[in-house]
């Protein structure tokens, strides 16, 4: 097909590029709370989205969680940060900064009521704790059982 002089190029050609195009002018991803929402106790992961990598360097700040350094990685400027038991639920701000006088956004994360599913130290110590128990009486009872034997 000819246009005048200029032959048109395949359509498919013209879709790639168009597309790569619009690829290399799209902005950085958006920064990362995951998951979201959460429960206190539980682990999350911060990322900026690649929007910090020009910087070589960021922070997450929360009044959750407070200053947290974020490390590069392999999508950015990434963090894992555990939410402490404490934390009341309802949607708390986490601001990102790009090293400093670097660009700042927010993203917020969810808090439920809850808790982390699993044991925690004292549970932990109160199971031992009974283990030791039943483990003295069978102890005690098997001795009293011989010396009746006996």
């Amino acid at each position: 097909m000819k246009l005048g002089s200029v032959k048109l190029a395949h359509p498919a050609v013209l879709v790639l590029l168009g597309a790569a195009a619009l690829g290399a002018a799209a902005p950085a991803a958006p920064a990362r709370v995951e998951p979201d929402p959460v429960v206190a106790g539980q682990r999350v992961h911060l990322g900026d989205g690649g929007r910090c990598a020009d910087a070589g360097a960021a922070r997450a700040d929360s009044t959750l969680f407070g200053p947290v350094t974020l490390r590069p990685g392999a999508h950015g400027m990434a963090a894992d940060v555990r939410v402490p038991e404490r934390a009341a639920p309802g949607r708390h701000t986490v601001t990102f900064r790009c090293a400093p006088g670097g660009e700042t956004f927010t993203e917020t994360l969810t808090v439920r009521r809850g808790r982390v599913e699993g044991v925690d130290v004292p549970q932990a110590a109160g199971g031992l704790a009974l283990l030791v128990l039943a483990g003295g009486a069978a102890y005690l009872l098997r001795r009293r059982g011989a010396a009746a034997r006996s």
